[in-house]
């Protein structure tokens, strides 16, 4: 919960989606440190300023079988990160429940979704943007399912404990 990871970015799209969208509700979760506080503060005041915080929960430093529970209960998932991301280990988790995607189009993650086929990009990197998106898959529930479907096989099939020591032990030389 703080800016690098674009939760006020994520803050803004719901804003946009929630306007239309009344049956539509965001959850948040992630680590939340003492210096986290304001911003999240400032978030939850954009909420009440946009008449929405009602409709968002916060769910602060999960325990594995919290998050475990918190990401099988979402519809979609995103994590719009204002950098390039390295690998993103959260995307394998959303996508391991069965939950699409939505990420911004730069860092590892067109390379994660293209591996997994478990969500969508959006660019460029704004609320609009990803509250369309997001809406898309919102509207299309079969198609969200789909997406959840084919990247929770394929994160078990290629990023599995067992699968990721096949390719290390098949790189080795002999």
């Amino acid at each position: 919960m703080c800016p690098p990871k674009g939760l006020h970015l994520l803050v803004d799209a719901f804003c946009l989606l929630g306007k239309n969208n009344p049956e539509v509700k965001l959850a948040i979760a992630g680590a939340q440190t003492p210096g986290d506080l304001g911003y999240v503060g400032e978030q939850k005041e954009k909420l009440a300023k946009a008449g929405l915080l009602e409709r968002v929960s916060f769910h602060p430093n999960l325990d594995r079988e919290e998050k475990i529970q918190f990401l099988q209960n979402l519809s979609v998932f995103s994590v719009p990160a204002l950098y390039g991301e390295s690998f993103g280990l959260y995307l394998l988790e959303a996508l391991a429940a069965g939950v699409p995607v939505v990420q911004p189009n730069h860092g590892a993650f067109p390379e994660v979704l293209a591996a997994t086929g478990g969500g969508t990009l959006f660019d460029p990197l704004t609320p609009e943007a990803l509250a369309g998106e997001l809406e898309k898959l919102l509207q299309n529930p079969d198609k969200a399912r789909e997406l959840g479907a084919a990247g929770q096989r394929n994160v078990f099939e290629s990023f599995s404990v067992d699968a990721m020591a096949r390719r290390v032990l098949g790189t080795l030389p002999t």
